[in-house]
């Protein structure tokens, strides 16, 4: 997920947001300006192109959600430095639909057991660090922060689905 503990930055409005390609993976045009204004945007030392975390950065603000360690593997075989032109390319290659809040919230309920529309941050790191494609646990607990659970450990599930669907608000600072 691209959650993570990062203070973020002032960005493009247009960033922050889910790209759904079509199938054939053809990009329209106003994606890629957003793409191209938030490339620049990242290239701090406008060398026209990006360092690997700068790319996940990026990857990640447009709506992408692999692990930290899926997308270390994606971008191994990749340039150290990756210019605009392959950075779509590397996007187009690498997509996938984004999760809607539907299917998160579906996920969720899975795990109210009662029906009061929460669940409780165990149940959930029991869940995320154990079952199907598990994330370890300083990505679990990255996202619990963002959950924002109550003095109960509950927190509402259909506002996390939500807040994780409309994803990054900016571009994180870099260190």
């Amino acid at each position: 997920f691209w959650l993570k503990s990062h203070r973020f930055a002032q960005l493009s409005p247009r960033c922050g947001m889910n790209v759904e390609l079509p199938d054939n993976r053809d990009i329209p045009k106003d994606v890629l300006e957003q793409f191209k204004e938030n490339f620049d945007l990242l290239d701090a030392d406008r060398d026209g192109c990006l360092r690997h975390d700068e790319v996940s950065i990026l990857f990640r603000a447009f709506g992408q959600n692999p692990t930290d360690q899926e997308l270390a593997q994606m971008l191994e075989s990749e340039p150290k430095l990756m210019d605009y032109e392959t950075f779509i390319s590397f996007f187009q290659n690498n997509y996938s639909p984004p999760t809607g809040e539907d299917v998160l919230i579906q996920a969720f309920h899975v795990f109210d057991i009662v029906e009061e529309g929460k669940i409780t941050a165990e149940k959930f790191r029991e869940v995320m660090t154990t079952l199907g494609d598990v994330l370890p646990p300083n990505e679990v607990e990255e996202m619990l922060k963002e959950a924002r659970a109550g003095a109960d450990g509950k927190f509402d599930y259909r506002e996390f689905a939500r807040h994780l669907v409309e994803g990054p608000q900016g571009i994180p600072k870099m260190p």
